[in-house]
């Protein structure tokens, strides 16, 4: 007699009944989705990296992909527990660590997903702007999506409560009539925040210009600028500083690199007396040809500014592209014009001082004797 297939089943091993078998497929697909990040992220490397070069969409999208990886590894791990034999309550807590979970990681991918939008937007309006406004626009989006991550956390954190029972219109409500105790505790905090908004919209500095804070004397590159604080890389001890937002917005800043990048800079020299002023001149302005970082225009220019004591001043102004280059190009230029005036027989002379006295130098030797000199100067 043909056995139907309930009773073919009942005969089976426990271990090849279909729930276990779809637990174990459920469960094999989890691990291979757990272990494929690595080999999606090579295969988009090798795509992305056609040109050479992986632009930060091309490093989002990546990041998004292994999200969605660890999405399925967790879906399919889901899959494969309910398929076995679980109490009701115990299938329950896996049911709300599985929803937390679940929150955790569609809020990574949504972050992931709106900063691609984020960085498109960003790609193309710096395409429609000028190159010193570029940085600019980097700065206000990454305002921007500080603001989405905590949006996206925001509302995933209220569905995770609304899932345990919590009335979140009530806790909504409960969180706006203690909005103004918490205010008054984390004034400080509320203050950072708005000051780093007015910070981007007041256009004061932008991620990687050089600025010096001359409240604190510090100087540095703006490495980021946060909801709290800003993050500035000093040129001293190239060391990352933290500030409050509140500080930069109340002190003086003073920014080199916007919004006109060219720095006036100069070199003063003394020349000996009788040298030739002409000549002078123009091995001055000879020494800056050829270095590069000296704009053309405006052009370098010398002045005859003083008699000194010692010497014939003469100031040489001149516009470096940017500060960075500056102290650089002074050292190749003070070189220069050690070598070419030594070469057209220019003196740079040393202070000197001649010493006279009023009255005859006397002086006694051991005999006794007084000698005189006739001559008052020494």
């Amino acid at each position: 007699m043909k056995l139907q297939l309930p009773q073919i089943v009942q005969y089976l091993p426990s271990w090849l009944k279909v729930d276990y078998i779809l637990a174990l497929v459920f469960f094999l697909l989890s691990i291979i989705s757990l272990r494929s990040p690595s080999l999606i992220t090579k295969l988009l490397l090798k795509f992305f990296l056609r040109d050479d070069k992986l632009t930060k969409g091309e490093k989002l999208f990546i990041k998004l992909s292994i999200w969605i990886s660890y999405f399925l590894a967790l879906l399919f791990l889901n899959l494969a527990i309910t398929q076995l034999p679980i109490p009701e309550k115990t299938l329950f807590i896996v049911d709300k660590v599985f929803f937390i979970l679940y929150v955790g990681i569609i809020s990574f991918i949504s972050i992931k997903i709106l900063d691609i939008i984020v960085e498109k937007f960003s790609s193309g309006m710096k395409k429609s702007v000028s190159p010193s406004e570029a940085p600019l626009v980097d700065t206000y989006y990454s305002m921007l999506s500080k603001l989405v991550n905590i949006f996206v956390f925001t509302i995933a954190l209220i569905a995770i409560l609304d899932r345990f029972g919590f009335n979140v219109t009530s806790l909504v409500t409960s969180l706006g009539i203690g909005s103004l105790a918490v205010g008054l505790a984390a004034q400080d905090t509320i203050k950072n925040f708005i000051s780093g908004v007015l910070l981007v919209t007041d256009r004061q500095f932008r991620i990687g210009d050089r600025v010096y804070i001359k409240d604190i004397d510090v100087e540095g590159y703006v490495y980021d600028i946060g909801l709290r604080t800003t993050k500035i890389l000093t040129i001293t001890g190239n060391n990352l500083i933290t500030i409050p937002n509140s500080k930069l917005t109340e002190g003086i800043i003073e920014n080199s690199l916007y919004p006109d990048p060219r720095v006036k800079d100069f070199v003063e020299v003394g020349v000996a007396y009788g040298s030739d002023v002409e000549k002078v001149k123009e091995l001055l302005i000879k020494a800056t040809e050829g270095i590069e970082g000296i704009l053309k225009e405006p052009p370098p220019s010398v002045y005859f500014i003083q008699f000194g004591d010692s010497a014939l001043i003469f100031k040489l102004i001149y516009y470096v592209e940017k500060k960075d280059m500056a102290f650089g190009i002074k050292s190749t230029l003070h070189e220069r014009i050690v070598n070419l005036f030594e070469e057209n027989g220019i003196e740079i002379p040393f202070p000197q001082n001649d010493v006279w006295f009023k009255n005859p130098l006397r002086v006694e030797v051991k005999n006794g004797e007084t000698l005189q000199h006739k001559d008052e100067k020494f």
